[in-house]
């Protein structure tokens, strides 16, 4: 945790293989190596270790969030959305599950299927959440850059704004296919990111667009 503190991604991937080697049989291990090799870009490795602990814990299902991403990553798509439906059931108030469920939707179905299938996600209160989920029923991303606007430079309120805004229309165009634009708004939440779980993500999900782009061109 703290290489991944200090954005060491290399001595936080060799660290989650030897927590892996000192404890083969521990399930919690397992579980939190997925979550150190997500948050380093190893994502086929994050899902291999998620698997492994469900095999183990299989009830833990429903919690496992951070699985629906490396699946997304991974370009299992589908597996994304059964992950992220099922998630709902121990968190329906939660928009970034709802975006990452119309993501894989979109991706493992069409844009337009996705718009039909938006989860609801009533009463998240982090900033600017409500305008997200906004966007994701009606299109309207003016409304995510006018929330994010409204709050006051420099402050932790319009830090926050900036980062989750910033990643969801960023993934939101990425629904799309509109990887260019994707990678500007990703790009932009990541600069600053916090040195958390999600900030980590949003630092993964730039290089994902930007490795994504390279092969296109």
């Amino acid at each position: 945790m703290r290489a991944l503190e200090q954005g060491d991604r290399k001595l936080a991937i060799q660290t989650a293989g030897e927590m892996l080697k000192a404890s083969p049989q521990n399930s919690g291990i397992k579980m939190r190596a997925g979550d150190i090799l997500l948050r380093a870009g190893e994502s086929k490795q994050a899902v291999v270790q998620f698997d492994a602990f469900l095999k183990e814990e299989p009830q833990q299902l429903p919690y496992l969030w951070q699985r629906g991403i490396a699946l997304y990553f991974t370009s299992d798509f589908a597996g994304g959305v059964k992950q992220f439906e099922v998630h709902r059931g121990v968190n329906p108030n939660d928009v970034e599950n709802a975006a990452w469920h119309f993501l894989c939707v979109a991706r493992a179905e069409s844009f337009d299927k996705a718009k039909g299938m938006v989860l609801p996600a009533p009463g998240d209160p982090r900033l600017p959440m409500k305008e997200v989920l906004q966007m994701l029923n009606t299109g309207d991303t003016q409304a995510v850059i006018d929330r994010i606007e409204k709050e006051t430079v420099g402050t932790p309120r319009r830090s926050q704004a900036e980062f989750y805004g910033y990643f969801y229309l960023g993934l939101y165009e990425d629904a799309q296919g509109n990887r260019d634009e994707a990678l500007r708004w990703m790009r932009k939440s990541a600069k600053d990111a916090p040195r958390n779980y999600m900030g980590d993500v949003a630092r993964v999900y730039a290089d994902y667009l930007s490795k994504s782009q390279k092969v296109n061109q």
